[in-house]
């Protein structure tokens, strides 16, 4: 099931500043915010987080959930990385930005000279070969290998794991080649993914445990239910990053509990969002106003409505649907935590449109609406969410909101676990659900949620809603190197898919957080959450001791 973990378990936490779509600048360090008290870096000292779960793995190929996801940027490099608060992506293991074929299938890059793993081996093509290969492999259970399987023979490669999919080739010790099956511009992105890790090659057997990276921390300890304790890579080829000498995550802190450690100052980072409860409490109040910081989201909630189970294959239904919510009174139930949606792509990634194309509230239009679809009296129905905020506040109202246009939807709320594999089925009717970008381009929404393929038992494509147009426009998108011709390729995509009414967008989330007042250089890193390397202790040293 395509990053069902990771929705379920990262993406309400994250913390996301999109600001750009273009094309991967050519910067080698990381442009930042600032945030702390110095505008000089400072070295020293330790970082203390807390997170409300433990790391299920230190695989990058494996981890899916929000606290090894943080883990994985600390300890592993990839070839390309996100460059500070931007989405644009920067030179992380790479030497360049890969040469691609004129075609656009064949991806050609070269290592930095001179790269280490932590146990001081060198960084090598073989390495990076292995890693991505493994992906692919099925035995290895890589919750994220869906992204890597147009690369050529990695059908091929996954019914007999033995040495490489054909379409991974190494050319020398700094040099590989990748081509893939068909054009994928969202590819680079994919490299900038933790499944895109380098770990030493043949390692696979011991890196959910001992993981071996190249980047700037090393695993130090890890004690379930404790803590993780992570130390400065010395060794780190980004010098003078990281500037900490230690990360401490204290683990299983509830959210409640971690807005009062970072407010006595027991810890310099929440993991989790600022829970609704204390909202407000902590926004309002005057003495934090500067650690705290309101950031855009690549996200869209939405409401699903599975076209396998009547009434809902009937078009008149969903479209009635589509005019049943009013945005802006469930965003106020949520904090104002978004915006309303114009469009299924949210703004910042390539191809939202800019347009608007959602319907507002017009209850008596969808009355006539499913009189038209032969149910002048409404129906009865099931709706499935998670019993967690924001959608423990949301779906009573839309219950309401239902209910007024004549649909009586019995709500069932559910651990997210288990709400997942229920939509995931084809056994929900009605899911409110929300997708967190992957990387920033159109296809993770459109491609990864509702394409054909995706439409089949544990996918993410809940509606069950299957368009050969609109998979033929996002394949048209995906080959296009001017990304205006991207965007109108995406465009057209999400004008079919909307004039069929799978899915009714609700918003695009924004999200409130507040750092400790002894963090420096803070920003919140679009995709990752944490630039943990940029960031220092505000009381820390001007030399390295």
């Amino acid at each position: 099931m395509k990053r069902s973990l990771r929705v379920v378990l990262l993406g309400a936490a994250m913390a996301i500043a999109l600001t750009a779509c273009t094309a991967p600048g050519g910067s080698t360090s990381s442009g930042s915010g600032s945030s702390g008290s110095s505008e000089t870096a400072l070295y020293g000292g330790t970082m203390t987080t807390a997170a409300a779960s433990d790391p299920e793995t230190f695989d990058p190929a494996v981890c899916t959930g929000a606290t090894c996801w943080n883990i994985m940027r600390m300890v592993f490099d990839r070839m390309y990385d996100y460059d500070g608060a931007t989405s644009n992506l920067k030179l992380q293991a790479a030497e360049d930005f890969p040469t691609v074929s004129d075609d656009g299938l064949t991806y050609t890059m070269k290592l930095k000279s001179g790269l280490t793993f932590s146990d001081g081996s060198p960084v090598t093509a073989k390495d990076v070969a292995y890693s991505y290969a493994r992906v692919l492999d099925p035995a290895t259970k890589a919750g994220l290998a869906e992204f890597w399987k147009g690369i050529a023979g990695a059908a091929d490669y996954a019914a007999n794991p033995t040495g490489l999919p054909s379409g991974i080739v190494v050319v020398d010790d700094l040099t590989l080649k990748i081509t893939l099956a068909t054009p994928n511009s969202s590819f680079k992105y994919v490299l900038a993914m933790p499944a895109g890790s380098i770990i030493p090659a043949d390692s696979g057997s011991t890196i959910a445990t001992k993981p071996v990276g190249s980047g700037p921390f090393t695993l130090a300890t890890f004690e379930p239910g404790v803590q993780v304790m992570l130390d400065r890579n010395p060794n780190y080829w980004d010098s003078p990053r990281p500037y900490v000498d230690h990360v401490h995550m204290i683990l299983g802190v509830d959210p409640d509990n971690q807005v009062l450690m970072l407010q006595k100052g027991d810890i310099d980072l929440m993991g989790s969002p600022i829970p609704p409860a204390k909202f407000l409490q902590v926004t309002t109040d005057a003495k934090y106003k500067e650690q705290i910081v309101t950031i855009e989201k690549p996200s869209t909630y939405y409401l699903t409505m599975n076209m396998n189970t009547p009434p809902f294959d009937n078009p008149k239904v969903r479209e009635a649907v589509s005019y049943a919510f009013d945005r802006d009174g469930l965003l106020k139930l949520v904090n104002g935590q978004g915006k309303p949606a114009t469009e299924f792509i949210p703004p910042g990634v390539l191809g939202n449109s800019g347009e608007n194309l959602t319907q507002a509230q017009n209850v008596e239009k969808a009355k006539s609406l499913l009189a038209e679809a032969g149910y002048p009296n409404g129906f009865d129905t099931q709706f499935y969410a998670w019993n967690v905020a924001p959608f423990s506040a949301l779906a009573p109202q839309m219950q309401q909101d239902l209910k007024a246009i004549g649909i009586n939807a019995d709500l069932q709320t559910l651990a997210p676990n288990t709400f997942a594999e229920l939509a995931g089925s084809g056994k929900a009717p009605l899911a409110l659900t929300f997708w967190v970008a992957d990387y920033p381009e159109g296809s993770d929404f459109l491609q990864a949620l509702l394409s054909c393929a995706t439409a089949v038992p544990q996918g993410q494509n809940f509606a069950y809603y299957c368009s050969p147009e609109m998979d033929a426009d996002v394949q048209q998108a995906l080959a296009a190197t001017d990304p205006a011709q991207a965007t109108a390729d995406y465009t057209a995509a999400t004008k079919i898919m909307l004039a069929d009414n799978p899915v009714v967008p609700l918003y695009f989330g924004t999200k409130t957080e507040i750092r400790g007042a002894n963090v420096g250089n803070y920003f919140p890193q679009p995709i990752w959450g944490w630039d943990m390397a940029e960031y220092w202790k505000a009381d820390g040293s001007t030399a390295r001791s």
